[in-house]
């Protein structure tokens, strides 16, 4: 199946919106410059870019169904999940463990091994110094990992019942537990029921759904032609989507309390863009968002050890420089940022893919195990 080119547009827009959150989080709420008006405003607008990891999620489930395959083993798909997403984690790893010589950040030598068992993010770990952000990765990895069991194991009509109940339960839970608001995955209830975990059932099990939907209609969808009335009623619907999701994620301007309007307009964009229509949803719909957005799990996974790095070199040492030039040191630090992301992705991601890629087609699946689904 063909990529979605409009859809990688929406994960450029989430890696944008999750780096900005957390650089204006960080020089604010570290004390260091929530004096600046400039950045007390920015990170007001900036609030809800949190809600953008609930959006990955939800892609992860859809690119999750468009390509499961039943013929390989639980294994071969850890094995392939793992030799994507970990060379950068390690890379990252390395990066604390040389600079902390320095004295520029700490490198947790603990913390580091619970990232490598894939604990972040599980309810298991109270906090992570070193390369947090990959709570993120680990929560995908074990829900993905049991709905890969789920299919390969367990009749369709049983796995539809049960993901559905789950994606009902933790939305209500979640709810009803933080006063309407979707945030804060360090936090757990009753000892056991994890926010990060809880989020990464709730899309995964979303986008579940969506990519069964469009990978069952995948033809009809791409041979529908519709009308022009039809055409801009569908460019009206994604508009207002892409704006309410734009204007709250990185231009705040209201407070919900109930965060479930996020998750309907992720849900509402996702769909649209891949039904591919309306006007807004082809004009995403090139090449140009799939060269970009390879980048953006390695910016990702990156961007805070370079805030770090800033942190600790100009802002605590240098701090006259950010008051005199505010608008200078937000373009230094994101464009280093980026520019950190595309070095590690030309570096390691695509090295590492490749070479795992070519490791794997030199082994040879005997005939009769390749028919038995044995992967």
């Amino acid at each position: 199946m063909s990529k979605i080119r409009n859809i990688e547009f929406l994960r450029l827009i989430g890696c944008i919106v999750i780096i900005c959150f957390h650089l204006f989080k960080n020089s604010r709420l570290h004390g260091l410059f929530a004096d600046i008006n400039l950045y007390d405003h920015l990170f007001k607008m900036t609030c809800n870019g949190q809600k953008a990891v609930d959006l990955f999620f939800i892609l992860s489930g859809v690119f999750f169904v468009l390509t499961f395959k039943s013929s390989i083993s639980l294994w071969t798909f850890l094995k392939k999940k793992l030799v994507r997403l970990y060379p950068v984690l390690i890379f990252c790893m390395l990066l604390y463990f040389v600079f902390s010589f320095t004295g520029l950040v700490k490198f947790t030598l603990y913390d580091n091994i619970l990232n490598l068992l894939c604990l972040n993010g599980t309810g298991m770990v109270l906090e992570v110094k070193n390369v947090g952000q990959f709570w993120y990765v680990s929560s995908m990895l074990w829900v993905l990992t049991l709905l890969f069991y789920l299919l390969k194991n367990v009749d369709k009509k049983y796995v539809d019942l049960f993901v559905a109940l789950s994606v009902f339960t933790v939305y209500t839970f979640l709810i009803q537990a933080k006063g309407g608001k979707i945030n804060n995955h360090e936090q757990t209830f009753y000892y056991i029921f994890n926010v990060g975990m809880m989020r990464a059932i709730g899309g995964i099990g979303l986008g579940y759904f969506i990519g069964d939907w469009y990978k069952r209609n995948v033809d009809k969808i791409q041979n529908c032609i519709i009308s022009l009335k039809s055409k801009i009623l569908l460019t009206i619907c994604e508009f207002v989507c892409l704006y309410f999701i734009i204007n709250n994620l990185l231009l705040h301007k209201l407070c919900f309390k109930n965060h479930m309007i996020f998750i309907v307009a992720f849900v509402g964009i996702i769909v649209l863009f891949m039904f591919n229509k309306g006007f807004i949803s082809k004009f995403f719909d090139k090449d140009i968002y799939v060269n970009l957005s390879k980048y953006t799990y390695s910016i990702y996974m990156t961007h805070i050890f370079i805030y770090e790095m800033f942190q600790n070199l100009i802002w605590k040492i240098h701090p006259g420089f950010v008051y005199s030039y505010p608008i200078l040191n937000i373009f230094l630090v994101l464009s280093t940022a980026i520019c950190m992301g595309i070095f590690t992705y030309h570096l390691v991601e695509e090295p590492c893919t490749k070479y795992f890629k070519q490791k794997a087609n030199l082994v040879k699946i005997p005939v009769n195990t390749e028919l038995r689904g044995g992967g």
